[in-house]
């Protein structure tokens, strides 16, 4: 189940998520945080099974495409990854925001596992000081007219 979090009511499990997708550091994690919870348009949302969250999803709306959503961040925990529960996050989110198109940026690490599950990958020049980063995107719209 994918539900939105409280902010304002984060937990240390919550924190924990969230380091592994941004520097563990406090500073770090509560500026991330505090997007969140001051920016509408930054949703973070959590994936429960049996009562525990073992994964976590941010989104922000794309400020330059209508109808486009990009993650922000995402990070499921460490003894729960290779089961599937990276691509499911996804398929909820995007069942739950219903984005024609969802984008990624990642690095060389991260980007086989977009590519395996179905999005197109570019490279990017976002950052010199980057070289290995790339943007994934996904178009929702194209897999529903193909159901």
């Amino acid at each position: 189940m994918l539900e939105l979090v409280n902010i304002e009511m984060e937990d240390e499990q919550l924190r924990e998520l969230l380091s592994y997708a941004v520097f563990p550091d406090d500073e770090v994690l509560d500026n991330v945080l505090e997007q969140y919870r001051s920016n509408p348009q930054q949703r973070l949302y959590q994936y429960i099974e049996d009562g525990e969250a073992i994964g976590i999803i941010g989104c922000a709306d794309d400020q330059e495409m209508p109808d486009a959503l990009r993650i922000r961040h995402m990070a499921i925990a460490p003894e729960e990854r290779g089961l599937g529960y990276g691509r499911g996050i996804i398929l909820l989110l995007l069942e739950k925001e219903k984005p024609a198109l969802l984008m990624a940026e990642t690095d060389a690490e991260g980007v086989e596992f977009y590519r395996n599950i179905g999005f197109s990958v570019m490279s990017t020049e976002l950052d010199e000081e980057t070289a290995d980063s790339f943007l994934c995107v996904f178009h929702a719209d194209e897999e529903a007219e193909e159901e």
